[in-house]
């Protein structure tokens, strides 16, 4: 029989069971996955669908939101620590730049241009050390196994080690151009067992270097290896003379120094001075206008070989200033 069914007082309607909001779902399982941005965008996306169909799932979003957290922190903690496992100078760089090897190949001696630095790591083509060229290898030096110290600490360790080691380089009449630069490894080279510094030595004067450094050693030099600038206390006109930093007291310094001209054959000049003084006023123009030109109190002293000298194949002339007076506290070749 059909009819309604009276309403009873207290009797409450029991309601439907809620579904789940998918989005919410696929949000925290790409949350979970690593899948971050995607897992942002679909738990927001959850949590406004979620609320406008009275669906559940707003804590799987939440979570997912959470997870995603999580995550980006950790990312954000190995980015961090891969810069810092490589001394904050980015990726290992290969063993050559532009066509140039490092100077850890060259090999201590070596004579380098086309000088290139990236942050710790130099870069250079190698050159005849009696052509033109930039600077020179010094010590390679291998530090002491040890834990990585960090970049500034590896860097002054290094440096004082190459001035030690490379002093006698150092010490000569162009030192106040030279400047020593450090090439060496980064954490995930030392971590891997490279601890080896190499010390570079880069000229920076007006001309380029045309000889080894050792050549340029202040203290004995045959006549061979005297060259412009080298400042002699007592000139002695013998086979070594004793070359002195221009800073100190002095009488003497080298303005020019050349082989004659094999044209002159194996016969003595007869006006072997009126030669050497052309020859010497030639080189000494290159330096000063004219004699007019030349500091105060400075004259010019040639040396050339005697006939016995001559004889045993000497060739060497060398022009030099001599102080007249008071001695000479600086060199006297411009530039």
């Amino acid at each position: 029989m059909s009819g309604s069914v009276p309403y009873m007082a207290g009797l409450q309607p029991v309601p439907g069971r809620r579904r789940t909001n998918r989005l919410a779902i696929v949000a925290l399982l790409s949350g979970i996955a690593g899948l971050v941005v995607v897992a942002i965008g679909l738990a927001i996306a959850a949590l406004v669908q979620a609320g406008r169909r009275d669906e559940k799932g707003r804590g799987l979003a939440v979570g997912a939101l959470a997870v995603s957290a999580a995550w980006a922190v950790a990312l954000t903690a190995i980015a961090v620590t891969s810069v810092l496992n490589t001394g904050h100078d980015g990726p290992e760089i290969s063993a050559t730049r532009n066509g140039k090897p490092r100077v850890t190949t060259l090999g201590a001696g070596a004579c380098f241009t086309g000088y290139e630095e990236d942050l710790n790591q130099i870069y250079a083509a190698i050159a005849g050390c009696t052509l033109p060229h930039e600077g020179e290898v010094g010590a390679q030096i291998t530090l002491p196994d040890r834990p990585y110290p960090g970049d500034p600490v590896l860097l002054a360790e290094a440096t004082g080690l190459c001035k030690a080691r490379n002093a006698n380089l150092l010490n000569n009449r162009l030192h106040d151009h030279i400047e020593l630069h450090v090439d060496r490894p980064r954490r995930s080279t030392w971590e891997h067992g490279d601890h080896r510094v190499t010390c570079v030595l880069r000229y920076t004067g007006s001309r380029e270097l045309s000889t080894p450094l050792s050549h340029l050693q202040w203290g004995p030099r045959t006549r061979e290896a005297l060259a412009p600038g080298d400042c002699i206390d007592t000139w002695r006109d013998t086979e070594t003379e004793l070359t002195i930093d221009c800073g100190r007291e002095h009488r003497f310094e080298v303005a020019a120094a050349f082989d004659m001209n094999p044209a002159y054959g194996p016969a003595y000049p007869r006006e072997m001075k009126a030669v050497v003084a052309q020859g010497c006023g030639a080189e000494l123009r290159k330096l000063y206008r004219s004699v007019a030109d030349l500091p105060g109190g400075v004259s010019v002293h040639l040396t050339y070989p005697s006939k016995r000298q001559w004889g045993e194949g000497d060739r060497r002339i060398i022009c030099l200033f001599q102080a007249i007076s008071e001695p000479l506290r600086h060199s006297v070749i411009p530039g």
